[in-house]
């Protein structure tokens, strides 16, 4: 049975929310974000039509809208949210789809004897109290040959996440715990409106952002990254494609046989070579060591302990979260100066208790790469 303290279905249900909605105006412009997405994890439209596809967590819906139009021959989707299967089952009725049937559960106490030739696991494992135990669940419904879809999202990634999460502790120095989401959403949306108004490309509600990645209690949650992933699928999966690109393979192809494969050991390689491209959306920064991204991925790692024991009451940690701040910005001042830059303004600024008359130059601007899309091919032998 599913652990259902401090799930996002225990925080979605009991406030009646959805905080995962996308601004679907354009359908057009949606469906190409979509298209875009699919095409860097190796999935052509012809690839889902007439196939097997499941779900886990959609929300909402409105990502789900794509996958409909390309009309799988099974399409399955299983959510334990009650207002995100009212929603989704009505915007996929509206758009006159059919073919899809919603299954009300939390993901480890679904079962189903059938495999599915696409499962698709969309910002749904990330941040959940176990996420490796869902993962080799949702994994397990695979047919040989078939497609795993999933996001990770590590501390380097979140990285400028984490430390605006912070900022609701100086808001809430007695506790957050007992917030009331709708006051807090106003006092919090004035500044957080201002820092997204630079992410490009933002295509959620400011509302919904704010509650399900600052107003929501991750702390005691975990995170995932690729390496996680890679570890844990290793035996049965290959990784395929990834959003955004990062795997680069030299290798002759005929060269590629047997114990000489190792898709997944070249796809890590690529990786730690390449993170510190998670840390800054802004930019693509040159190839680093191996041994440069594993020491990246430990430090960045450190953030998110220290954010959730500052989340759970733990006051003596904020200078031990500074320290690693000032730390994590001399790691990489040489080659992402302007980074570098904006994590020690965020420190100083929540240090001296987060004035709103300050004017910051470099923190607003910076995001991280929140969310990575992976595939990978359940091997068939």
């Amino acid at each position: 049975m599913q652990d259902k303290t401090e799930s996002f279905v225990t925080f979605y249900s009991k406030n009646n929310i959805s905080p995962v909605s996308q601004d679907i105006s354009d359908l057009e412009k949606h469906f190409q974000r979509r298209e875009s997405l699919f095409r860097s994890l190796g999935i052509l439209p012809n690839f889902v039509r007439g196939v097997n596809v499941i779900e886990f967590g959609p929300g909402s819906g409105h990502n789900s809208t794509y996958m409909a139009s390309l009309k799988p021959q099974k399409y399955y989707l299983v959510e334990g949210n009650p207002l995100g299967i009212k929603q989704t089952q009505e915007l996929l009725s509206g758009f006159g789809f059919r073919d899809f049937h919603i299954f009300k559960s939390l993901f480890l106490d679904y079962s189903i004897t059938d495999k599915f030739d696409i499962i698709w696991a969309e910002g749904c494992i990330p941040h959940q109290n176990n996420p490796i135990t869902i993962l080799k669940h949702l994994a397990s419904f695979s047919r040989k040959g078939g497609l795993f879809v999933c996001t990770t999202s590590n501390a380097i990634s979140y990285l400028s996440e984490t430390i605006r999460r912070l900022i609701l502790n100086v808001y809430f120095p007695s506790g957050i715990s007992s917030l009331d989401l709708d006051q807090a959403l106003e006092n919090l949306k004035p500044l957080f409106a201002s820092h997204l108004s630079n992410l490009k490309g933002m295509s959620r509600p400011i509302d919904d952002w704010i509650v399900d990645n600052i107003l929501q209690p991750l702390q005691g949650r975990k995170l995932l990254s690729i390496p996680d992933v890679i570890a844990t699928l290793n035996d049965e999966y290959d990784l395929y494609g990834s959003s955004p690109r990062f795997i680069t393979d030299w290798r002759w192809y005929k060269e590629i046989i047997g114990e000489e494969r190792k898709h997944n050991q070249n796809a890590l390689t690529c990786y730690y070579k390449s993170n510190l491209n998670l840390i800054d959306y802004r930019y693509v920064f040159a190839p680093q060591s191996v041994e440069f991204g594993k020491e990246l991925e430990a430090v960045c790692a450190r953030s998110w302990e220290l954010m959730s024991q500052i989340q759970h009451g733990d006051a003596s940690k904020w200078q031990s979260m500074f320290d690693l701040m000032d730390e994590i910005s001399s790691v990489v001042m040489t080659f992402a100066p302007d980074t570098a830059k904006a994590i020690v303004e965020a420190s100083q600024w929540l240090q001296d208790g987060v004035p709103l008359d300050r004017e910051l130059s470099h923190f607003p601007q910076w995001w991280g790469r929140g969310q990575q899309y992976l595939s990978f091919v359940h091997k068939a032998a």
